[in-house]
């Protein structure tokens, strides 16, 4: 059997440094494997629903054991992911694979687009102030695609609005549809690990990185999408950064084409890359090009956000305000939900109507002091039976966080 180039070219390098290059296939399975495991942990305990989700990722962080570490995986994981990928493709392009491997190379692509689409249909899950306005860009964007846009977006919504049926198939892509493809194109054209240990020792040292970092940096969590503060800023993960910064450049129906056609184009192209005239040509720029905008897009964003003084400062609230202030709904759902319903919008039991607590903050004598107080002892503020005290079973801080929440409620 004659051996090809891409053969021999690995076959000189393989007892050097440049062996080590090659470790991108075991640190792209195992970043896959953490993908798949941590998503189905996360799954256990999510509902794709807007009443519920945003609780129970809250649930997961706050109460469930090891839940910030295993959604911080899970969330970092993405973007680690979605680099290595491009790295791979990169390292093949390199290899010129698409002449000699060109299977290995269509399915290297092919996996790095499902990836991007994974993170960002994930992105929408966890139902925070993020979550919704990155729906929001991605509502946009299937709007403004020609000719299909309509109908692409009330294919994403579910309907003419964000609703549940939207976070439903955002969720079912997600979890459902992407994992199946990424499944069948590693079934077809498996990750070829041309030195086993090489690449366990690569994939070792970046899940051990990986792991460090998210006990370290728990994923973001912001506000819920139910109760967004006017002042607060959302930015999207570090893998959109990019898109979130060129979209501020282009008008309109445009966004659709540097945001979904254009993406699309460039890995089409790639795909049938040996079919095209100076393929190599055409590849380098497509990859140069690719990560040549991401890092100036990405670079442009943070310093936009540095350079103004009333955006660092919001954000930097933002970042800093401690995870067990947003809490409060985790409480409230346990104690108070089943009378008040999940977002304080009353509820009934039996022939018992409960009040809704929605604009309760505007009543006189219910700010925050007056709500801890009304739990410690609710027959102070007038309130009678089923009302009950919270003294001995919450904490202080534990009712404060909940008598907050409640007062934002509007």
């Amino acid at each position: 059997m004659t051996a090809t180039r891409f053969d021999i070219v690995n076959a000189r390098e393989r007892l050097g440094i440049h062996a080590w290059l090659d470790t991108t296939s075991g640190i792209v399975a195992v970043l896959l494997a953490v993908q798949f495991f941590t998503g189905i942990l996360l799954a256990f305990y999510y509902v794709p629903s807007t009443d519920h989700a945003y609780a129970t990722v809250d649930f997961m962080q706050q109460v469930v054991s090891s839940g910030a570490w295993i959604r911080s995986l899970h969330h970092y994981g993405s973007q680690w992911l979605a680099l290595f990928a491009f790295l791979h493709v990169v390292r093949l392009f390199w290899r010129e694979a698409y002449v000699d491997r060109n299977k290995q190379w269509i399915a290297a692509v092919v996996l790095l687009g499902l990836v991007m689409a994974a993170g960002g249909t994930g992105y929408s899950l966890p139902w925070d102030a993020r979550a919704f306005f990155s729906t929001r860009i991605a509502e946009g964007l299937m709007g403004g695609l020609p000719f299909v846009g309509r109908l692409a977006r009330l294919w994403l919504l579910g309907g003419s609005e964000i609703s549940t049926l939207t976070l439903s198939r955002f969720f079912a892509l997600h979890v459902l549809v992407i994992p199946a493809l990424i499944v069948a194109v590693m079934v077809w054209r498996r990750l070829p690990l041309l030195d086993l240990q090489r690449n366990a020792i690569a994939a070792a040292v970046v899940f051990v990185a990986l792991a460090l970092w998210s006990l370290k940096f728990h994923a973001p969590l912001g506000p819920s999408a139910l109760q967004v503060p006017p002042d607060y800023l959302p930015r999207p993960g570090a893998q959109f950064l990019w898109l979130y910064q060129s979209l501020k450049y282009v008008p309109g129906g445009l966004g659709s084409i540097i945001g979904l056609v254009l993406p699309g184009l460039a890995l089409l192209a790639l795909i049938f890359l040996r079919r095209l005239p100076l393929h190599r040509s055409i590849g380098g720029v497509i990859l140069g090009g690719g990560a040549l905008i991401i890092l100036v897009m990405t670079t442009a964003s943070y310093i936009s956000d540095y350079r103004n003084p009333r955006v660092r400062e919001q954000l930097a609230r933002q970042d800093s305000t401690p995870v067990a202030t947003r809490a409060a709904p985790v409480l409230y759902e346990k104690w108070c939900s089943n009378c008040h319903g999940r977002n304080g919008e009353g509820a009934q039991q039996g022939q018992v109507h409960f009040p809704r607590l929605t604009g309760v903050g505007a009543k006189p004598q219910r700010n925050v002091d007056d709500i801890v107080g009304l739990l410690k002892n609710p027959e102070a503020y007038g309130l009678q039976p089923p009302m009950r005290s919270f003294s001995e079973k919450l904490t202080e801080p534990q009712m404060r966080e909940i008598a907050e929440w409640v007062h934002r409620l509007r």
